[in-house]
C-alpha cells in the first residue's frame, strides 16, 4: 500500500476531476462539431425560444406571402414597412423610422445643408403646407416661391405628412422638380432645378439707426456660432436694444437654444428634462450674458428649441416676450443609427421650463399678445418691440 498525506490526497482527486471535466467539455465540443451543433448555456437556449415563439407569426406571413402573394416584393421593402409600422404605432408624429435614403437626407439637413430647392414651410391648423422661409439664391428664390405661399403638390403628388414632402423636394443636385403652389386663390406650378444649399440660420441689421435685429431662423450645428457673432458685432455698434426674432422657427438641436439662451440670460436655470421614469437633468447659464436690453418675437411657429430660449427668458425674466402663443413642441428627439444605413427617431423625454411649465402641446404665452394679420403692410409686432425698447 502506498501511503499519502491526507493533503496531497485531496489535492490529486481535484485534480483529476478537473481534468476529467476538461477533457470531457473538450470531447463534447468535438462531438457537437462534427454533428453541425453549436453548444449554448440553457438561458441563451431559453431567450432564443422566447424569441422563437413572439415572432413566429412574423414569420409565417412573410413566409407566405412569399410563396404566394400574386404581387412580388423583395425582402428590404416588407422589412422597412415593419419598422415604419413599428414607429407609427406610437401614435406620435415625432418619432419614425428613416430608410437609407431618408436618413442620408436628414443628416444633410440637420447639419445645416442640404440639396433641394431651399424653403422651410409648417403645417397650419386645417392641414394645409405654408412656407415660412424662402432662401436667398435658392432655386425656390428664383423660381418666385414666397413666405405664406401654400404648397400643393410636388411633382404632381399631393402629401398629408410634411416629412414626406420635404424629403420629394430634395435630390440629386441638377434634377428637376416641379413645385405646385396656391397664392391669393390661384394656383400655379413651377420647374425648378435642386441645389446644395448651405443654410445660414442667423440674420441681423441695424433698425432706426439705435436697435439691433437678430432673426434666428433655426438651430443647426453652427447657429449658436453665428448668434454670438453678430451680437458682438450689434454690441460693438453701441445700439440702445435688441430685437431677437424666433418667429417662424421650427427649432432643431437643443443645445444650440441653450447655449444662446446663456448668452441672453446671467445665472439661473436655462430648462430642464424628464424621462418616462421623472429622470431630471438640469441645464443653467453662468453669470456672464449680454447688457443690452432685448426683446423676443414669437409666434404660432415657434416651436421646439425655440420654444426652449423662449421659456427660459420668460420664467427668469429676461427680456419681454411680444407675439402669439408658440407651437408647442416640448419634447425631444434621439436618432440612433444603424450599420445598414437606416435610423430611428424615437422621443424620449420633454423639457420643461425654469418654473416647471409644460410646455408641449400647450405653447409659450407671450408677455403681449400682438396678432400680426396676414397680408398686413406692417409688421405690428415688430413695430412693439420698437415702443418697448424706446
Amino acid at each position: 500500500m502506498i501511503k499519502m498525506k491526507k493533503r496531497r490526497f485531496v489535492l490529486l482527486i481535484v485534480g483529476v476531476v478537473i481534468a476529467a471535466l476538461l477533457f470531457g467539455f473538450a470531447g463534447l465540443n468535438l462531438f457537437a462539431s462534427a454533428k453541425d451543433m453549436v453548444l449554448v448555456k440553457r438561458s441563451d437556449y431559453e431567450t432564443l425560444n422566447q424569441i422563437g415563439d413572439k415572432y413566429s407569426k412574423l414569420y409565417s406571413l412573410q413566409k407566405s406571402i412569399d410563396e404566394k402573394s400574386l404581387w412580388d416584393t423583395d425582402e428590404e421593402t416588407q422589412m422597412n414597412a415593419i419598422y415604419k409600422a413599428l414607429l407609427d404605432s406610437l401614435g406620435d408624429k415625432y418619432s419614425r423610422y428613416m430608410n437609407k435614403e431618408e436618413y442620408k437626407a436628414w443628416s444633410k439637413y440637420v447639419n445645416g445643408t442640404f440639396t433641394g430647392i431651399g424653403l422651410t414651410f409648417t403645417t397650419d391648423k386645417k392641414g394645409n403646407f405654408i412656407i415660412t422661409k424662402v432662401l436667398t439664391d435658392s432655386p425656390a428664390a428664383s423660381g418666385g416661391l414666397k413666405e405664406g405661399d401654400k404648397l400643393l403638390k410636388v411633382d404632381g403628388k399631393t402629401y398629408s405628412d410634411a416629412d414626406a414632402m420635404m424629403l420629394d423636394m430634395r435630390g440629386d443636385e441638377g434634377t428637376k422638380v416641379a413645385i405646385t403652389y396656391e397664392r391669393g386663390g390661384r394656383q400655379k406650378t413651377v420647374n425648378l432645378i435642386r441645389a446644395e444649399v448651405a443654410e445660414q440660420s442667423v440674420f441681423a441689421n441695424v433698425i432706426d439707426k439705435k436697435y439691433g435685429y437678430i432673426q434666428i431662423t433655426g438651430f443647426e450645428k453652427t447657429t449658436a456660432e453665428q448668434f454670438k457673432a453678430e451680437l458682438a458685432n450689434l454690441e460693438n455698434k453701441n445700439v440702445k436694444g435688441l430685437i431677437i426674432d424666433l418667429r417662424n422657427n421650427l427649432g432643431g438641436f437643443m443645445d444650440q437654444g441653450i447655449e444662446i439662451a446663456d448668452m441672453l440670460l446671467p445665472e439661473c436655470t436655462i430648462t430642464h428634462t424628464e424621462d418616462k421614469n421623472g429622470k431630471k437633468e438640469f441645464y443653467n447659464s453662468d453669470e456672464n450674458c449680454t447688457k443690452l436690453k432685448y426683446v423676443v418675437l414669437v409666434n404660432e411657429n415657434t416651436a421646439s428649441a425655440s420654444e426652449i430660449v423662449a421659456a427660459a427668458i420668460k420664467d427668469n425674466g429676461g427680456g419681454k416676450l411680444v407675439g402669439t402663443t408658440t407651437y408647442g413642441k416640448g419634447i425631444i428627439q434621439s436618432t440612433v443609427a444603424f450599420k445598414d444605413g437606416t435610423a430611428m427617431s424615437l422621443t424620449i423625454m420633454q423639457y420643461l421650463s425654469p418654473k416647471n411649465n409644460k410646455i408641449h402641446g400647450i405653447g409659450v404665452k407671450p408677455d403681449y399678445q400682438v396678432d400680426q394679420k396676414k397680408g398686413a403692410k406692417k409688421d405690428y409686432q415688430l413695430e412693439k418691440a420698437i415702443d418697448l425698447l424706446s
